[in-house]
């Protein structure tokens, strides 16, 4: 895996992951889609669509989110869009915790995605300067999203019952 320090891109044996620009963020809100189709058929999921939101609006606020905002998961094979990772609530907080979040598109489910994606994004992460621990939660419901964390090397830290929390 070929790492960025400006998390302009990171390179996995299946995966590219490059950061949500601004117009591809705007046509996501605005239910646009590229001239020339590069996402998978059922993209935007509605993850994507709410990070989406946070880029437009960061930008409108004259707050760029920088290297910690949303990032879109394309497969190398044929350059296609197949889903979202990224920091939902930016970057590192005063004891250097980030939380981390992904979608998949469903045509993509199954095929390790996200968790390579996760692994990915987790190692540049845990690389950069006030990062002691990365976090992710879902819900105790989604076993798909569990599999996927623990696929990604992150263990369970707990559950509140209604989510499970994962560290790493």
């Amino acid at each position: 895996m070929a790492l960025s320090p400006a998390m302009d891109g990171l390179t996995t044996p299946r995966l590219r992951i490059v950061p949500l620009q601004l117009d591809e963020a705007f046509a996501m809100v605005h239910g646009q889609r590229p001239v020339e189709e590069r996402w998978a058929p059922d993209y935007p999921t509605d993850a994507s669509l709410v990070a989406a939101s946070l880029v437009v609006t960061a930008e409108a606020e004259g707050h760029p989110l920088g290297p910690w905002g949303p990032y879109q998961i394309v497969r190398r094979a044929d350059r296609v869009v197949v889903g979202g990772v990224g920091f939902p609530i930016g970057g590192p907080d005063a004891q250097g915790r980030v939380l981390m979040g992904f979608s998949i598109v469903e045509s993509a489910a199954g095929e390790s995605y996200a968790a390579e994606a996760l692994r990915a994004v987790i190692a540049w992460a845990k690389m950069q300067p006030g990062v002691s621990r990365v976090l992710a939660e879902t819900a105790v419901t989604n076993s798909r999203g569990v599999d996927v964390y623990e696929q990604a090397g992150m263990r369970r830290a707990g559950s509140d019952g209604q989510l499970v929390f994962f560290e790493t």
